[in-house]
């Protein structure tokens, strides 16, 4: 069963109160005017979500490469609160930090690398355009369920997908990493090799 999704043209200023109230709109959006309150992430999806926030967390203040953030809005520059994504998290890598400033909660040009996890009936796919206009340099897609990674790269105006190396892994370049599917105990696994440690992680 697909989860429930909610778009709303006119939202009740009364609606918004009452999601913020209860903890729920960290992940609504707002895609050119209309508003998308989306249920909230099963526990395996946040579980993928977090393990990557805290690998790369530790890994980029380790090597300053620069920042992590989350729950943070990647939106249209100057369209106040019209048009904005939120992404499991995002990067902005080192010199680019000042973008996000500290008394804001958007982000208005494209980051660096922004993550998406990819669950049954999301809207994960229909973000990209969205991503590619602002300017994002990369996104990574981690499907759920089969943990395979999508790595899609700026080439001009548009993201392209990028296909493995003859090793089967896959470059982030702003995260400095590879990625690739793996198993572990007959279970699929998200295989992690952080290229400045040449460690491997299995999420």
């Amino acid at each position: 069963m697909n989860p429930v999704k909610l778009l709303m043209l006119d939202v009740p200023e009364s609606v918004i109160e009452e999601r913020r109230r209860r903890g729920l709109d960290a992940r609504d959006e707002v895609w050119e005017g209309v508003y998308h309150m989306g249920p909230p992430p099963s526990n395996v999806h946040q579980s993928i979500v977090d393990k990557l926030h805290v690998l790369f967390s530790v890994y980029f203040e380790k090597h300053r490469l620069g920042l992590i953030r989350s729950g943070i809005g990647v939106r249209d520059a100057g369209s106040a609160q019209q048009s904005y994504r939120v992404p499991e998290w995002f990067a902005l890598r080192t010199g680019r930090e000042h973008l996000l400033r500290d008394d804001s909660s958007y982000v208005d040009e494209g980051p660096d690398a922004v993550v998406e996890v990819r669950s049954p009936g999301d809207e994960t796919d229909e973000k990209r355009p969205f991503y590619e206009r602002v300017a994002v340099g990369e996104l990574l897609i981690v499907d759920r369920d089969s943990r395979k990674p999508e790595v899609w790269r700026r080439a001009g105006a548009a993201l392209a997908p990028l296909s493995p190396a003859t090793d089967g892994w896959l470059l982030c370049e702003a995260l400095r990493a590879f990625f690739r599917a793996g198993e572990k105990d007959g279970k699929p696994v998200l295989r992690v090799r952080l290229e400045l440690d040449g460690t491997e992680h299995l999420i």
